[in-house]
């Protein structure tokens, strides 16, 4: 059975600045025609954890969004993950029947796992996935603790 390590950001601002796009995207929504659809526009990729015994890996669906328009970095043990969807430019002859794809700026702050070597970490963009490679220290592993009986 495979482990499934969650990485989930504890910083308080980084939580709250959530709560504020939440509250943001659902007045925006109100304003612009609540629907089924609508909840679901909020940019924030979604993305699964691995590991393996060298290293962590961390897959971000990115669909749409050019390499360009990615930036990643590590900041007191966080990984700080920011990009931008464009919104493709609209023809002169075109309208719009319906709208469901979102589009904009999204920024998502995780914490790193113990153990990781932050010098080494590489991340590589195909077909709409970015995946982020984070190695293990070498030779780093957890303590055993033996557990007693009183």
């Amino acid at each position: 059975m495979a482990k499934r390590k969650d990485i989930i950001s504890s910083d308080p601002i980084e939580r709250l600045l959530s709560l504020r796009e939440d509250f943001d995207n659902m007045f925006r929504d109100f304003f612009t025609g609540f629907g089924a659809s609508q909840m679901s526009r909020k940019i924030f990729p979604l993305m699964d954890v691995k590991e393996d015994s060298k290293k962590y890996i961390i897959e971000v669906e990115v669909p749409g969004v050019e390499k360009e328009d990615l930036k990643l970095s590590i900041k007191k043990d966080k990984l700080i993950i920011q990009g931008e969807k464009r919104e493709e430019k609209k023809k002169e002859d075109e309208s719009f029947l319906r709208v469901e794809r979102s589009y904009g700026g999204f920024r998502r702050v995780e914490s790193l796992p113990t153990g990781v070597d932050e010098s080494r970490v590489e991340a590589k963009y195909e077909n709409g996935v970015l995946r982020i490679y984070l190695p293990k220290i070498a030779g780093e592993k957890p303590k055993e603790i033996e557990v007693k009986v009183d």
